[in-house]
């Protein structure tokens, strides 16, 4: 299936679903009361390339 068009500079639409099923294994690695795994999962499996504003 083809990507819509405007999609610049952003990954391909396989690797994105790729980091979402990381995301999703790491974070059933952490415990449930750890908000900081979670948080540290987030950010090094959902990070978009080139996000800007972040705080």
């Amino acid at each position: 299936m083809a990507e819509p068009n405007g999609s610049s500079g952003t990954a391909p639409l396989s690797e994105r679903w790729a980091a979402v099923d990381d995301y999703f294994v790491c974070i059933t690695e952490c415990s449930l009361d750890d908000g900081t795994c979670v948080t540290r999962c987030m950010e090094t499996h959902l990070k978009q390339d080139g996000a800007s504003g972040a705080s």
